[in-house]
């Protein structure tokens, strides 16, 4: 077997091999043991939370029909279709330039949009149209935009480590990436200018993003996720999965539910997929209150890695997948990224191939 270590660079081993600075100590703030909240402090995040409109009825109808075996882009389109905004926010990305191949005729059928998007992203793609808008001012509203972008970048990387792995589902994999960050937005949508300044500047010192959010606010980004996916009526995996979503950081793998652990060394990996090829790249990185915050590993497994999630450590094609999808992401955020113009150009093939190796999807 090829060790981590002995990957060429241009490689997943590789990536893994040329980051040992992302790799975590242990942080002051214990997952394993993590503080309860004070009283005034969750009656005070459950109120502000439960301000927040729920998500509305067709997103869970929409889930339901993404949970079967047999999911196809023709039921799912009888759903999109009878929502006009929806309707026209599908065909917006679907013919956008990260999805559709330079002289191709534009789409306005909803089942062949899904089908040149693939079903998940396409849940992606409304999730994001569905929830409601968080961010007062415009600042706010700009760092709201680079989580969509970081959650939604998570997805797409994880999904595709997931065709690999038989024991983690791509629709799990794909909802856990566009959701595990949901709390930063309840932060950046409660608290104060005054008080996300004291988080960054803490979070920017060093200090663990955890630990700051605990020492500053009184709870984490973790706790918000899990009340924020409970008040949405988001799947109960989902709140699991939010629940230990740092946990491979700090923690061996075998602190995880055994059920969840693919997911959540699949999700790390993604973090670190991402920062690799996109390091520097994002236009308003300094702003963000989150920039001080890197993801690793508290131990790299490797036999778990290349045995459990079955990842092609040493490929070079799969490299390439991967630096594909996040120049993709780039070119849709072009706002986001100096170098999105130069990510645009990279053919857009892999969204298709990836779509195509789904069962029971017509096309």
């Amino acid at each position: 077997m090829v060790q981590i270590n002995e990957c060429p660079p241009s490689s997943l081993g590789g990536v893994l091999a040329s980051c040992p600075s992302s790799l975590r100590h242990n942080s002051a703030y214990d997952l394993s043991k993590p503080p309860r909240l004070n009283g005034e402090t969750l009656k005070h995040l459950r109120s502000k939370i439960h301000e927040i409109p729920p998500m509305p009825e067709i997103w869970h109808r929409i889930q339901q029909i993404l949970e079967q075996p047999d999911a196809s882009a023709g039921e799912l389109g009888t759903v999109i279709s009878q929502d006009p905004i929806l309707t026209a926010q599908i065909l917006k990305v679907c013919n956008s330039s990260a999805y559709s191949i330079p002289g191709s005729s534009e789409i306005s059928n909803i089942p062949l949009a899904i089908a040149r998007l693939g079903l998940d992203e396409t849940s992606n793609v409304i999730f994001k149209s569905l929830a409601p808008e968080l961010g007062q001012s415009e600042k706010m509203r700009q760092q709201v935009r680079y989580i969509w972008m970081h959650c939604q970048s998570i997805s797409c990387l994880t999904r595709l480590l997931a065709e690999s792995c038989q024991r983690l589902e791509r629709h799990d994999a794909s909802l856990i990436g566009m959701l595990h960050d949901i709390g930063k937005l309840v932060i950046l949508n409660l608290e104060t200018d005054e008080k996300l300044a004291q988080l960054k500047a803490a979070i920017d010192s060093g200090t663990d993003a955890l630990q700051a959010e605990y020492e500053q606010l009184g709870y984490t980004h973790i706790d918000a996720g899990v009340i924020l996916a409970l008040h949405w009526r988001l799947p109960k995996k989902v709140q699991h999965f939010i629940s230990y979503h740092h946990h491979t950081g700090t923690q061996p793998v075998s602190s995880i539910p055994k059920e969840l652990q693919h997911a959540m060394m699949a999700l790390n990996l993604a973090h670190l997929i991402f920062d690799h090829f996109a390091k520097d790249a994002s236009t308003m990185a300094s702003e963000l209150v989150w920039s001080g915050h890197c993801c690793g590993f508290a131990r790299v497994n490797e036999s778990f890695i290349t045995g459990e999630l079955q990842l092609p450590i040493e490929s070079a094609a799969f490299y390439r997948q991967l630096e594909g999808e996040v120049s993709r992401i780039k070119a849709s955020f072009p706002d986001l990224f100096e170098a999105a113009k130069q990510a645009a150009s990279v053919p857009n093939k892999l969204h298709g191939r990836s779509f195509q190796s789904l069962p029971n999807q017509p096309i």
